[in-house]
């Protein structure tokens, strides 16, 4: 490792560190520099500033950003719609759970309208866009992207309410129980609200068999 890399890995382990202990507000330059014990200018020099860092740390941290290209390998291609979209959802709550950080930034993000905010928001949304694109109009039997959008923000809000608030209608936030059940529910969505071909058919035949137009129920 570089000088330069090992004082950048330095600088983005420190803001982890004061993401945790402090909250996003006591986040800035000369906080994080102090921790790294480096220069506040190796910031700017490195980073461009703050926005810069933040935006370099949640690109290792962030589901959707660090895996933006979920749906282009040919393996992806071979699972169901259905398997793609349970995995994404149950990779989420491992991201979320197993990172303190991880969710006070996307606290942060629920609050706060800035330019950090809205260039996570503006990344995110197209990395999605790539996942969700290829799942959609493969049927006109359900709304993909809605339901999708609701089990996401559902895991979202109960992963980021677990701060303060220990159960949800009787189900844990905070115990590896709780989370089975909600994937468990999650799963039983999928099965209910999801049309046969979705849940038996690869990815890469559904749309081979869209571009050929013999999908039941295709958009067209």
């Amino acid at each position: 490792m570089s000088r330069r890399e090992n004082t950048e890995r330095k600088l983005l382990n420190a803001l982890e560190e004061q993401i945790n202990e402090t909250g996003m507000v006591g986040v800035g330059v000369n906080a994080v520099a102090k921790r790294a014990g480096v220069s506040k200018e190796l910031i700017y020099r490195y980073f461009n500033g703050l926005p810069g860092l933040l935006l370099v740390w949640m690109q290792e941290q962030d589901f959707w950003t660090a895996r933006a290209g979920l749906l282009r390998d040919e393996e992806s291609s071979q699972q169901t719609p259905a398997t793609l979209i349970l995995s994404m959802l149950h990779a989420q709550i491992e991201a979320l759970a197993g990172s303190e950080s991880l969710r006070e930034i996307r606290r942060w993000e629920l609050i706060e309208v800035n330019e950090v905010t809205e260039k996570l928001a503006q990344r995110r949304e197209k990395a999605a866009r790539s996942f969700i694109d290829r799942v959609d109009g493969l049927t006109q039997e359900v709304d993909v992207p809605a339901v999708v959008s609701i089990m996401l923000a559902g895991v979202l809000y109960m992963m980021l309410r677990s701060k303060t608030e220990s159960h949800f209608l009787g189900v844990s936030l905070r115990t590896n129980a709780g989370w089975q059940r909600l994937y468990a529910a999650l799963e039983q969505i999928i099965q209910a609200g999801f049309p046969e071909n979705l849940r038996t058919q690869a990815l890469a035949d559904l749309e081979r068999s869209k571009s050929e137009g013999y999908l039941p129920g295709s958009r067209q």
